[in-house]
């Protein structure tokens, strides 16, 4: 993690990605969901250290793991716990997807292994614009077409970043 991406998740909410995750113990039942190769390795480490009931799924893409995710939220009981890894905006998408079914923050553990693609969502037109990028930079919203300010809040419930005009300040 650079620099700046640690001061400014001691700021705001972008999140602080371990480096290394552990299962958790106190799970009974586990799903354990990758997506793309670099993450294979890390599930398959995450699988090899749980001794209790376990689901897993390797994805090549985020709808992929979407669908299977879903079915296994279907099936979530008392004691599951979620296990994600991969590229950021794939991770933040099907964290987002789990909370909304009613997962909570200590079910699920997440490892990232790339930065590279952010979700934006625009403040103006709400449109989700997926791009290559990171907070603090500029990109041109996908839906609306306004030059967009990535700011330093990732929303946990839309698995995104706020973007908004970046020339608001113009306005005041």
């Amino acid at each position: 993690m650079t620099d700046e991406r640690m001061a400014a998740g001691a700021r705001t909410s972008l999140p602080a990605w371990p480096e290394r995750v552990e299962v958790d113990p106190s799970g009974r039942w586990f799903a354990v969901l990758g997506i793309g190769d670099e993450a294979l390795e890390i599930t398959r480490g995450w699988v090899r250290s749980i001794d209790r009931p376990v689901w897993t799924s390797q994805a090549d893409d985020v709808v992929t793991a979407t669908e299977a995710l879903a079915a296994q939220l279907r099936e979530a009981r008392v004691g599951w716990r979620l296990m994600l890894a991969g590229p950021e905006a794939d991770v933040l998408a099907l964290r987002s997807q789990a909370l909304s079914a009613g997962a909570v923050d200590e079910e699920i553990r997440c490892q990232v292994t790339s930065r590279e693609r952010v979700v934006v969502h625009c403040a103006h037109c709400a449109a989700d614009t997926e791009v290559t990028a990171s907070a603090g930079e500029r990109t041109a919203c996908g839906g609306c077409g306004q030059l967009l300010h990535i700011y330093s809040h990732v929303s946990r419930f839309r698995g995104s970043y706020l973007g908004f005009r970046a020339d608001v300040e113009a306005f005041r």
